[in-house]
């Protein structure tokens, strides 16, 4: 499908022939949602495909938007043709018949209407002209001479700073048929509403527009407040567009058409639909079409009558059918049979003044073999069809043969008083002890909430908290259906967290469903959780002292292990855990658990403290709170112990005074080079390696022990140097060796 956008006006070509081709049609728009497409605009064109010149078949449309109020034009789009099709014929075996053939030309684009360019409280109207009509039209003046427009009006789409939601009216699409004169005729002209709105049928003048021969097809049509109409011939008017006993007109809800016409000819007349919003009218749409009245062979049409089930006697014409409120199922025997053999009948049951969505299962085709031939159907009304307003339910059977050229029907009427049947309130239940309970913390209370209905209806079980849901108040209420009679249970498990100066207010509703019609009971429960009285747990460590100070040596980890315990006087509930203020336990390497348990507790403490948590400073503190909680909830449930870790680098005052001279000679006395007052090690500074070195740069011995002993073998004597190497400083100095 090509789109379109209003605000983009194109320029595209348009025939300038005379043309005789147009049997009636009309203009939707749909509300959408679509990639930014916000509605469905459609023209529905019917073309005479016989009289109708080739070179009058458009292949775009150009349709104006205007404002109700002044008739300023909005804007206009350029419709592409979506489909050409000839229409289908009520009985296809006499299509030829009356010497009439039409195709609806559809065309179609999407749209954006802009909410800040349609907020007029007056509406807005669509339109299209063309010329010229089909030529030889019965009941109006040069009808070949005469334009046609289609008009179509909608609502503003925003009002009072919201989007007002609406698609306009869309008629059905039509079959083709004819009407025999002197013959009673059916035709359903109805529309269907996108948005459940009310419709309203009449029967209105076709609109002429000002498109003529001399311009058939105007660049851009043209607004009006008093668009001309079709000039009608002598002895036609509105209401008798189609002369008969009684003239056509149109059931004005349900749209549709009748007539028994007394005169040959093609006839053109105009339907209007209007739609209802809460009582006021929001738009309209209007369709033209053109039916013929033919002479048509002898046809008898078909009989039908109606009994109730059970019951001997055929329903009168104006009989009133009254049924007890007791009785659930109405049905009704159709029967209906042709003076003419070999005919087919259909059947058709629509409901006047209530829903007929149960009719949908009826059979609707028959075959009358003979005259003899009396078939039989059955149709059930509900119960919920009932006479809720005091009038009798009618409804209609329209049984219709396949006569040529166009069949003939039989209408029975039936009007049904069903009795309502009083819809008594249910009623809401528990087996709970009071309105108000009282659980305390981590107690659990379960009970039922029951719906009982003597009128045995559909139940529903629901919950609803006032100002909070269920699940924050620790209530779990799955609700439930049931026919009579319903229940589901109700669990309350109130936490610490739910404890609060007002009570929970909780509305358990029970609602009925009979024919779209509900009476609900409402119980309401308050929830009340109470803390448990109890003493204060207790918190301990084994340390001497809370306060801990580690000194690294950058050597080996330093070990700091503990038990935590926690003890509760009542024997309740206990947890115990550990929170590092600042930091994770874990993160640190500490290896702790958090426990839960009654009445006492214990859990160990393991922690390895290395260089690693100082990072670049020389001291860091660790503070740990072990903390222990009861299930009481009151203000004294907590206890805390705090531990608190120093940890330093080791640092000493140090003299470097190593030795100058070594006499390697094996008595035992001064026979190595050796030092053993090196700076000790720490976090940041630790002993790396020796290296020894001739006086020309040569090394001559390297340890990375900080306990080296070097004994000088195979070296001369003389003079050496030597470089003690730290992470952070380095010590330069000479050894003389004597041999």
């Amino acid at each position: 499908m090509k789109k379109a956008l209003l605000c983009i006006f194109l320029l595209l070509g348009y025939l300038q022939g005379r043309a005789t081709h147009i049997v009636g049609g009309d203009i939707d728009l749909q509300r959408i949602n679509d990639q930014g497409f916000t509605h469905k605009l459609s023209l529905n064109l019917y073309f005479d495909a016989i009289n109708g010149q080739p070179g009058a078949l458009d292949q775009t449309v150009t349709l104006g938007f205007f404002r109700k109020k002044d008739n300023i034009m909005m804007g206009y789009v350029v419709v592409p043709m979506a489909s050409n099709v000839q229409i289908p014929y009520t009985n296809p075996d006499c299509s030829e018949y009356g010497n009439v053939r039409t195709k609806l030309i559809k065309y179609s684009t999407l749209v954006t209407l802009l909410s800040v360019n349609f907020d007029d409280p007056e509406g807005y109207y669509i339109v299209w002209d063309r010329c010229c009509r089909n030529d030889v039209i019965s009941n109006i003046i040069n009808p070949g001479r005469t334009s046609s427009l289609f008009y179509t009006e909608f609502p503003a789409i925003s009002a009072n700073n919201r989007e007002f939601i609406n698609s306009t009216p869309k008629f059905k699409d039509l079959s083709g048929d004819y009407i025999c004169i002197n013959r009673p005729f059916n035709f359903d002209f109805s529309a269907t509403d996108a948005d459940g709105d009310s419709l309203v049928y009449s029967i209105v003048s076709p609109l002429a527009g000002f498109s003529s021969v001399q311009s058939p097809n105007p660049q851009f049509p043209t607004g009006s407040f008093n668009y001309p109409h079709v000039t009608w011939a002598s002895g036609y008017s509105n209401s008798n567009a189609i002369p008969g006993n009684p003239a056509l007109s149109v059931n004005n809800r349900t749209g549709r058409l009748s007539v028994t016409a007394n005169q040959l000819g093609l006839f053109v007349f105009s339907v209007k639909v209007e739609e209802y919003r809460a009582g006021k009218r929001i738009g309209y749409a209007l369709r033209d079409f053109q039916l013929k009245v033919v002479d048509c062979p002898i046809n008898n049409a078909p009989i039908s009558f109606a009994k109730l089930k059970g019951s001997s006697k055929k329903i009168g014409k104006d009989e009133i059918i009254t049924i007890p409120n007791t009785q659930k199922n109405a049905c009704f025997e159709l029967f209906f049979t042709d003076p003419n053999p070999y005919t087919q009948l259909r059947l058709k049951a629509v409901g006047q003044n209530f829903s007929d969505k149960g009719f949908a299962n009826i059979p609707i085709a028959y075959n009358i073999l003979s005259t003899a031939d009396t078939l039989k159907a059955e149709i059930c009304l509900d119960e919920c069809s009932q006479s809720f307003d005091g009038k009798p339910l009618v409804f209609q059977i329209f049984t219709s043969d396949n006569g040529c050229p166009q069949s003939l029907s039989d209408t029975l009427t039936v009007k049904v008083y069903r009795q309502p049947r009083d819809n008594s309130k249910p009623v809401i239940s528990t087996d709970a002890i009071s309105k108000t309970l009282t659980a305390s913390i981590n107690s659990t209370l379960s009970y039922n909430i029951f719906g009982k209905d003597i009128d045995v209806d559909s139940l529903t079980l629901r919950a609803v908290g006032r100002g909070f849901t269920l699940s924050q108040a620790g209530i779990t209420f799955n609700g439930g259906t049931g026919v009579g009679n319903v229940q589901s249970p109700f669990t309350w498990k109130p936490l610490c967290d739910q404890i609060r100066t007002t009570d929970y207010l909780v509305d358990f509703i029970v609602s009925d469903r009979y024919c779209n019609r509900s009476k609900s009971d409402t119980l309401t429960i308050a929830f009340k959780p109470t803390p448990i009285v109890s003493n204060k747990p207790h918190v301990s460590t084994t340390l001497k002292d809370q306060n801990i100070t580690v000194v690294l040596d950058g050597e080996n980890a330093t070990p700091l292990n503990f038990d935590v315990n926690a003890k509760d006087p009542d024997s309740d509930p206990i947890q115990l855990y550990g929170i590092g203020q600042g930091f994770n336990l874990g993160s640190v390497g500490i290896i702790w658990s958090n426990k839960n348990g009654i009445a006492s507790l214990t859990s160990p403490f393991q922690w390895n403290l290395s260089c690693e948590l100082l990072g670049q400073e020389k001291e860091k503190t660790f503070v740990i709170n072990f903390v222990t909680e009861d299930n009481s909830c009151s203000p004294m449930r907590f206890d805390t112990t705090k531990v608190t870790v120093l940890v330093k680098n080791k640092e000493t005052a140090y003299t470097f005074t190593p030795p100058n001279v070594i006499t390697p000679n094996g008595d035992g006395k001064n026979d190595s080079f050796t030092i053993t007052n090196l700076p000790e090690n720490s976090c940041f500074d630790k002993f790396e390696y020796i290296q020894v070195f001739n006086r020309w740069g040569q090394q001559v011995y390297q340890s990375y022990d900080r306990k080296f002993e070097w004994f000088a073998d195979e070296i001369v004597s003389g003079d050496y140097y030597y470089l003690l190497k730290f992470t952070r400083q380095n010590f330069k100095g000479w050894i003389s060796v004597l041999k």
